[in-house]
């Protein structure tokens, strides 16, 4: 199994897989869905510094 080779007890696994997301997990799915949503509005156009700065106008932040 996996987790013999990554030398890892199956608990451990387990409990990692019911485990709560983090605030930064949750940060991030947040701005790809954003990204993603951007792209596909833009088809593909814009550079990560176009997309970029569209995203920290639109949210309000400073990503760099």
């Amino acid at each position: 199994m996996l987790c013999d080779i990554a030398e890892i007890a199956r608990s451990a696994y387990y409990k990692w897989l019911k485990r709560e997301p983090s605030k930064r997990e949750r940060e991030s799915e947040k701005l790809m869905k954003e990204i993603t949503t951007l792209f596909e509005k833009v088809k593909g156009i814009y550079g990560y510094r176009r997309v970029t700065m569209t995203l920290n106008r639109r949210l309000g932040t400073s990503y760099n």
